[in-house]
């Protein structure tokens, strides 16, 4: 979704084990032929093996008895060996990863705030590693200590951190909770609403030296899951994250280029595991053709989201591809609070219709080359587990659909398009975020299936999420089609950040205006806030979203996605995640 004010929202991971088999394959003239092969923890140092004294002894015995005629010939098959042996372990170190390499990594768009209380260059989207927050998030949606060793609540409503001991920011600075408090807490609270935590002036009392309480302005029992966004990191005091981040990460920065890269480089000084590569170079690719010839060309090492249509090929020219679990969804979100003109979807009965009129299934093993899932929870199931299978969706009935239309009073027109009172059925799907290309062909796949019911689409697509969310404001269209993503820990965080109107909401905004429900939605929601058990948090989630999506139809969810992220071979140690603003490069490594 965009950046708007409370679109908030990772410690250090453990690096995945792996090995390097060597072998080493030697055949000398006169001296027979062995294979050894040596089993290597990956960054081992190599040497060749000695000769053993009863291999020199041999070789002497030979020696002596040869001619002088041979003798040239013995000393060659000798110097071959020693290459040989010199060769094996030229190969072993290639094989292991090498930690002066620099990384090129290609990215989508840059959508980096330069300015204000949200500034948040190297953080969000594209999260560079530079700034860490107090707790992070597992591929699995689980939240682990990061910067905070632990946290405690003390009701009713305030949360205590123990900071880590012994970190440094990367100018020298030493990582304290006044630190976090400056750093962290008191830019949360100079932005509108206090960001998504809500954060106010008088919200942090700092204890001792490491450890702080946070205090939000309503009650918030989320904030752990909450604080595991990117734009929640602890910047060192002083510094400016719309220039020049300066963080606690294994990387620190080094340059940054609007619209074309952004460098970072190792932290010698990192608290956690070093970073396996010395430098890395994002660079910033919007059109995904582009960026796919960039990787096929070896301009960059490594690739954000890769097109669907491209993996088969990628795949059979050697590049590895990597999926991540469903963290993200692609949905139709239908305006159900229109303006004249773009009003028709006010009516429930029409929604569901459109929500029976699209085949998923064949969504996702046609158009989508079944890299992706039918779910339709629009919150990662991860999240919701073991509550998920409350979100039942809506199944493919155009037989239904039409039933239902007709009953609305929308009957078919000579040109097979419904009419009602003189007014054809015809909806705007928008299309745009994070931006059109992304999300084809699935609109020309909706206007079809929807044609087959009697409705006419027309399509706007939008090239960026800017423009995307300009035509969101003016409320100018029925259907707007993104791909959204839970990027936080917290069940209820897209529910309660979009579509959410009850108390504590807030000046309601676009997504609020046009797609909130109210009602029955928020008072299902509602106690997900103050709510301190996190399983029952899932059970009151899934069953908001259950009225949202399968009894309001306020969104029609087609499919949910995976990140597919694409790497040379020799890249080792990246870690898909379902969410990408939460990858980890530090162990990543290079080898070859």
């Amino acid at each position: 979704m965009p950046n708007i004010f409370t679109d908030v929202p990772t410690g250090s991971m453990d690096a995945e084990r792996w090995a390097a088999t060597v072998d080493f394959v030697s055949a000398a003239h006169g001296f027979g032929a062995g294979v050894a092969r040596f089993r290597l923890p990956a960054g081992a140092r190599r040497r060749a093996r000695p000769l053993t004294e009863g291999t020199n002894m041999k070789t002497a015995a030979i020696l002596r008895r040869v001619r002088t005629t041979n003798l040239a010939l013995v000393l060659a098959v000798a110097m071959l060996a020693v290459a040989c042996s010199r060769a094996s372990t030229t190969a072993a170190k290639t094989a292991s990863s090498n930690p002066n390499v620099a990384l090129t990594v290609g990215f989508t768009e840059d959508q980096y705030v330069l300015s204000g209380a949200q500034a948040s260059l190297g953080e969000y989207p594209l999260n560079a590693n530079i700034v860490e927050t107090l707790a992070t998030i597992t591929p699995d949606y689980k939240v682990v200590p990061a910067l905070a060793e632990s946290w405690t609540l003390i009701a009713p409503n305030t949360w205590r951190f123990k900071i880590r001991h012994g970190v440094k920011f990367h100018d020298g600075q030493a990582l304290n909770a006044m630190a976090v408090k400056v750093g962290l807490f008191d830019r949360l609270a100079a932005m509108k609403g206090g960001s998504s935590l809500k954060a106010g002036p008088n919200s942090v009392s700092v204890v001792d030296e490491s450890t702080l309480d946070f205090t939000p302005t309503v009650t918030n029992l989320r904030v752990p899951e909450q604080m595991v966004h990117p734009e929640y990191g602890v910047a060192a005091p002083g510094s400016d994250l719309g220039k020049k981040p300066v963080g606690t990460g294994p990387f620190r920065f080094v340059e940054y280029v609007p619209k074309e890269r952004i460098v970072v480089e190792r932290n010698p000084d990192y608290w956690g595991a070093k970073a396996k590569v010395a430098k890395i170079t994002f660079r910033f690719y919007p059109d995904a053709s582009t960026r796919r010839l960039a990787l096929q060309s070896g301009e960059i090492d490594a690739a954000f989201e890769v097109p669907r249509d491209d993996v088969a090929g990628l795949k059979s020219n050697g590049f590895q591809i990597l999926t991540s679990g469903v963290g993200a969804y692609d949905a139709l979100l239908l305006n159900q609070h229109g303006k004249p003109g773009f009003d028709i979807l006010t009516d429930v009965a029409v929604r569901q219709a459109v929500a029976m009129g699209i085949d998923r299934a064949k969504l996702v093993s046609g158009v989508l080359d079944g890299l992706a899932t039918t779910d339709q929870t629009m919150v990662a199931p991860a999240s919701l587990a073991p509550y998920t299978s409350t979100i039942t969706g809506v199944t493919h009935d155009p037989v239904k659909a039409k039933s239902m239309l007709d009953a609305a009073g929308w009957v078919p027109g000579s040109d097979g398009i419904r009419v009602k009172n003189g007014k054809k059925l015809h909806l705007v799907l928008v299309s745009g975020f994070p931006a059109a290309e992304i999300l084809r062909p699935i609109p020309t796949f909706v206007q079809s299936q929807l044609k087959d019911i009697g409705i006419d689409v027309a399509i706007t697509e939008r090239p960026d999420s800017d423009s995307y969310s300009a035509v969101m404001d003016a409320g100018d269209g029925d259907m707007f089609l993104e791909q959204g993503n839970q990027n936080d820990a917290n069940p209820g965080f897209l529910p309660i950040l979009l579509y959410y109107t009850g108390p504590g909401s807030g000046t309601p905004f676009s997504y609020q205006k046009l797609f909130g429900p109210g009602g029955k939605f928020d008072q299902l929601l509602a106690p997900a806030l103050s709510e301190p058990d996190p399983v029952r948090v899932r059970q009151i989630v899934a069953n908001s979203m259950n009225e949202f999506i399968d009894v309001d139809a306020s969104a029609v969810v087609l499919a949910g996605v995976y990140r597919i992220y694409g790497l040379r071979k020799g890249i080792q140690g990246f870690v898909p995640h379902p969410a990408f603003l939460h990858v980890r490069w530090d162990t990543v490594s290079v080898s070859g």
